[in-house]
């Protein structure tokens, strides 16, 4: 009989590449899946439909759906804004407070009757461990630090220690656990005194790579960088205050959902040897290319909060599998992807007046661009998904056969 497999997650699918990429590892393997989210929007809906379109043993079973005006929509909404009122002002933990339809989300896993779970971001860590005091197998996927993750204002209204006893629980007791980088995996151990993580980079098919092996730099150099929403605490700021220091004209292109005010914001720092773009958002599959398009790819990431610093951005492997030098911040999880190929320059958290020369003369120097995009493309046949994803089907068939 095929086996059944059982993803929790509460985001879009077109958000969170991770969840796709497992699903349809495992679906190639053989397996069932059934991912159980929810729906914010229904245009994001009809892109998490596409990203699934060729896996006919994938399937969605939606817990909530906000897009739409009915009665379920409206409790839910409200729940989630008490829950995270009664953290404000009585410090009042619930799992409320992690998202829409938390009841209906342990109904409807225990309904699937899989063979395993795999629980993805904050609220299925926490449901995870309900189920897990089911006897159920029940395994999880640390995408980022949850109790560790979030900015000081977004703190108020988040329940920590019950993100922290989740985490504990997790890490202890889980079928299996997996995470992003090495230096994630020994600091969660360090933490809560738990058996290792097994480590998935945030990698992405070869297909995706764009290898040709010579590329001709612009001028002036164009810098890209991506996230669904432009904004602060991501080192954008930090990084523009620090362009003021080089008079070599550059190309700053950020893609995303951006406000006016942060636009302006950006725009202001700016200073008038260099250029800023703003682009929209495109579909998941068209990224690539789209990076391409560009000289070099912006890995910029602050140290604080510390699944910051621990984890690798997923911005290094799509910039260096789409043949990208890059620049690239240093944290311990990024000091750990750089290192081993080198794929472009390295700015400390407080970069000092003779690195950003370094920096501008490394930017001055096409022979050593080519170098660093040929680095990138090496790096690529190492970081992708074909390699990483033969680790999540090992832990799969281990957990089932037990």
């Amino acid at each position: 009989m095929t086996k059944k497999i059982c993803i929790i997650t509460q985001s879009h699918l077109c958000h969170n590449p991770r969840v796709v990429k497992e699903a349809i590892a495992l679906e190639s393997a053989g397996y069932k899946v059934a991912i159980i989210t929810g729906i914010i929007s229904a245009d994001l809906y009809q892109l998490d439909l596409e990203a699934i379109k060729n896996a006919p043993n994938i399937c969605i079973e939606k817990v909530f759906d906000i897009s739409v005006s009915s009665v379920h929509s409206f409790a839910d909404r409200l729940l989630t804004k008490l829950g995270r009122l009664l953290i404000r002002t009585l410090k009042f933990e619930t799992g409320q407070a992690l998202g829409y339809g938390t009841t209906r989300y342990y109904k409807m896993a225990l309904a699937t009757k899989a063979d395993l779970y795999i629980c993805h971001q904050e609220f299925a860590t926490y449901l995870g461990t309900k189920l897990l005091r089911k006897g159920l197998k029940v395994s999880f996927d640390f995408e980022d630090w949850y109790s560790e993750d979030l900015l000081p204002e977004a703190r108020t209204e988040r329940p920590i220690n019950l993100l922290r006893k989740a985490e504990s629980t997790a890490l202890n007791k889980g079928t299996f656990c997996i995470t992003t980088s090495n230096a994630m995996a020994a600091k969660l151990v360090a933490v809560y005194s738990s058996k290792q993580p097994d480590v998935i980079y945030n990698v992405f098919p070869s297909e995706d790579v764009i290898s040709k092996s010579h590329k001709v730099f612009t001028n002036p150099i164009k810098l890209f960088w991506f996230s669904q929403t432009i904004g602060p605490g991501r080192g954008l700021e930090q990084f523009i205050e620090m362009l003021k220091a080089i008079k070599t004209g550059l190309e700053l292109h950020l893609l995303g959902n951006v406000s006016e005010n942060y636009s302006e914001a950006l725009i202001s720092l700016l200073s008038g040897q260099h250029k800023l773009h703003f682009h929209q958002l495109i579909e998941p599959n068209k990224l690539a290319a789209k990076i391409a398009q560009f000289d070099i790819g912006l890995a910029l990431e602050l140290d604080t909060p510390m699944s910051r610093n621990y984890t690798i951005t997923n911005k290094f492997f799509q910039y260096v599998q789409s043949g990208l030098p890059v620049i690239t911040s240093e944290t311990a999880g990024q000091n750990e992807a750089f290192e081993q190929f080198k794929p472009g320059f390295k700015l400390s958290q407080q970069p000092t007046a003779a690195q950003i020369t370094a920096l501008e003369n490394w930017l001055n120097n096409t022979d050593e661009l080519q170098a660093a995009r040929n680095r990138a493309i090496e790096a690529a046949a190492f970081y992708n998904w074909e390699n990483e994803s033969k680790k999540l089907l090992a832990l799969v068939k281990t957990a089932i056969e037990k």
